[in-house]
């Protein structure tokens, strides 16, 4: 077979069904649900793939607005992820809209070439509550990515076009420094002041921060800080997030964070509560299946950043890209220059015609990349070496 000359039918096909596809970004966008709220938007992708052949099933693990679609079988096992929540107030301003649909458009192309050619098994694996719900984490743990053998998923970005390299780890913490209240004026002698005790935890990391490493992000803010003026504060509650690309490091400074709590804590003479959870884990790209995409891109005349450029957000695929190599492009939506998601910018260009080119583009990306890798195995093999490798890294 002259594979070339197939995937450029492929993208024919893929022209074919745009506005169908389009159609159905356009409906995501206009009908914004947030985190695990997602009914409308998992119902419109399970009806379309249940038309186009696939196996279904909608409501995955203990999500009900997850769900996973099946065609083929046997090895590899690919997977395209769906992610399409939105944010709260501001709706579709990630563009999840474009990523759930592109992963859409991608399946087809990839069921294109299993009928003909019935070389594996292709999944659809749709993911709610990326926005801080880590729906990916949940399915993970659930079992519901077991067996899969490579990952593959889009993100809308600004600038020109690129293939993500890591980003960052995070972890979320809480303080409670619990006091005694007293009349400010009267008797300031009888209270500990709870709000004391979280300044001084401020000044402490403040001071901690020469410590860090260059990529260590750290945030607080004073989330209850007392009644009144004219009582010592018995309780204050501080709530923050530190980051890092190396999880390592991240889980050795969050560590020093939780001691600053207990000596501002133990210097003020409260009581203290310390909670620190779990976040997403830094993505880990993958050379080998990133450049098999960066290949696509070029042939279809695509403008590239070189390399696999780090960025300072953080998402839940990170968690996946630790257990399975995964491929993750990022289409631009505006070429000039960088923007910010979370934005009414960012927003209203997910439901333009650039909106649609990037749906366009990276539906025809991601299928060709699956189409060779269904087609080359073995590069599969490599890049799960090259995994094993990177994850050396965090030892």
């Amino acid at each position: 077979m002259d594979i070339e000359k197939y995937k450029n039918e492929c993208d024919e096909f893929l022209d074919q069904n745009l506005d169908d596809l389009w159609a159905i970004a356009q409906y995501i966008h206009s009908n914004p649900e947030l985190s695990f709220e997602e009914e409308k938007a998992c119902k419109v992708q399970c009806d379309y793939l249940r038309e186009k052949g696939f196996e279904v099933q909608q409501g995955v693990g203990s999500l009900k607005t997850a769900f996973l679609a099946k065609f083929g079988s046997g090895k590899p096992v690919v997977a395209v992820v769906s992610e399409y929540d939105a944010l709260p107030e501001i709706g579709h301003a990630c563009g999840h809209n474009l990523i759930s649909t592109s992963a859409l458009g991608t399946a087809i192309i990839a069921q294109k070439y299993l009928k003909e050619h019935q070389n594996g098994t292709l999944l659809v694996i749709g993911t709610p509550a990326e926005e801080g719900g880590g729906g990916k984490i949940i399915l993970l743990e659930e079992g519901v990515f077991d067996g899969v053998d490579a990952v593959i998923m889009q993100h809308p970005t600004s600038a020109p076009t690129r293939l993500a390299g890591a980003c960052l780890s995070s972890m979320r913490y809480s303080c409670e420094f619990i006091g005694k209240s007293a009349h400010a004026g009267s008797h300031p002698e009888d209270g500990v002041n709870a709000l004391s005790a979280a300044n001084l935890f401020f000044v402490a990391t403040g001071l901690l921060r020469q410590h860090f490493k260059g990529d260590m992000r750290l945030s607080g803010i004073i989330k209850d800080g007392g009644k009144g003026t004219g009582l010592i504060p018995d309780y204050t509650r501080v709530e923050g997030s530190i980051s890092s690309f190396s999880l390592t490091d991240l889980r050795r400074n969050a560590e020093r964070v939780k001691a600053c709590a207990e000596g501002s804590a133990h210097a003020l003479g409260c009581e203290l509560k310390f909670e620190i959870k779990e976040g997403y884990q830094g993505r880990v790209p993958n050379k080998i299946l990133s450049e098999v995409c960066r290949n696509e891109l070029v042939k279809m005349g695509e403008p590239l950043l070189d390399g696999m450029p780090i960025d300072y957000g953080g998402e839940d695929l990170g968690n996946v890209s630790r257990v399975i190599p995964i491929c993750n492009p990022y289409v631009t939506i505006f070429p000039d220059y960088k923007i910010s998601n979370h934005t009414e910018q960012f927003r209203e260009l997910a439901n333009s015609d650039a909106g649609r080119r990037c749906l366009k583009v990276a539906s025809k990306a991601m299928g060709r990349t699956l189409i060779e890798l269904l087609e080359n195995p073995s590069i599969i093999d490599e890049a799960k070496r090259e995994l094993v490798e990177r994850m050396k890294e965090e030892l």
